[in-house]
């Protein structure tokens, strides 16, 4: 099979149609072509992909649990798509509304048009959206929580994955849409914690915002990954995160 995405003008007609779509889609249980009227609706991107599904295997309450199985899926199958193109929300779109529709209701199921737009669509700036969309941030996060040169590349993602809160509180930063920093910065909880320093959601919090407020000082996109690990580590060592 193929990468699949909307065109334009139907992701604009899904827009604009919204309320109707919650209504069909979510609670009548349709199929997205037959709520927009097009038999045509999804389109093939040039990228040959393995047929493969997401994970549902957790009960209600535990959904989350599969979020580190899903990321490696998706990452797995669709990692040769571009930043720019894995940007574009009529990718995701499609398979947010369509393609993966029953995981989205099993992930994120909608109780009103607010939900559609926030985890279906792109209802917030770009950058937010890639980890917000229900799809679109299962590739997002294996793409800077990937790291090549451990034994595991999935060793960070996993971290991260213990907690909801770590994916927000590192992912959903501006400071970290470079991948280096993303990869120091979780280095250096798994690091510390391995050196008897306590981590929970508030420390990953104040972490985050400490290396946000250091982006303001250095330019961390020039700083090597040795660099920003060291200056992560030395934040947490110092027992100023609390």
């Amino acid at each position: 099979m193929r990468i699949k995405y909307l065109a334009e003008d139907d992701l604009n007609a899904i827009r604009t149609n919204v309320v109707n779509v919650y209504k069909e889609l979510i609670k009548n249980n349709k199929d997205l072509s037959e709520v927009v009227g097009n038999t045509n609706l999804l389109k093939n991107t040039a990228f040959e992909i393995p047929d493969f599904q997401l994970d549902v295997s957790q009960p209600k309450g535990n959904e989350s649990l599969t979020d580190f199985e899903n990321i490696k899926r998706v990452y797995n199958n669709m990692n040769m798509l571009s930043d720019s193109q894995a940007s574009d929300e009529r990718i995701w779109a499609a398979y947010s509304l369509s393609v993966f529709i029953d995981y989205m209701k099993y992930r994120w199921p909608a109780q009103g048009v607010a939900d559609i737009n926030n985890r279906y669509l792109f209802g917030y700036s770009i950058q937010r959206s890639l980890f917000r969309n229900g799809i679109a941030r299962l590739w997002w996060i294996g793409r800077t929580t990937y790291d090549r040169t451990r034994d595991d590349p999935y060793e960070l993602t996993g971290y991260i994955c213990r907690n909801q809160d770590y994916i927000e509180s590192i992912c959903g930063r501006n400071v970290f849409n470079n991948s280096k920093v993303v990869c120091a910065v979780i280095s250096a909880l798994i690091d510390a914690e391995s050196q008897g320093i306590s981590v929970d959601r508030n420390v990953v919090r104040e972490l985050g915002k400490y290396m946000n407020l250091l982006a303001g000082t250095y330019l961390l996109d020039m700083l090597s990954k040795d660099d920003i690990y060291a200056k992560a580590m030395s934040k947490l060592m110092q027992g100023g995160i609390s």
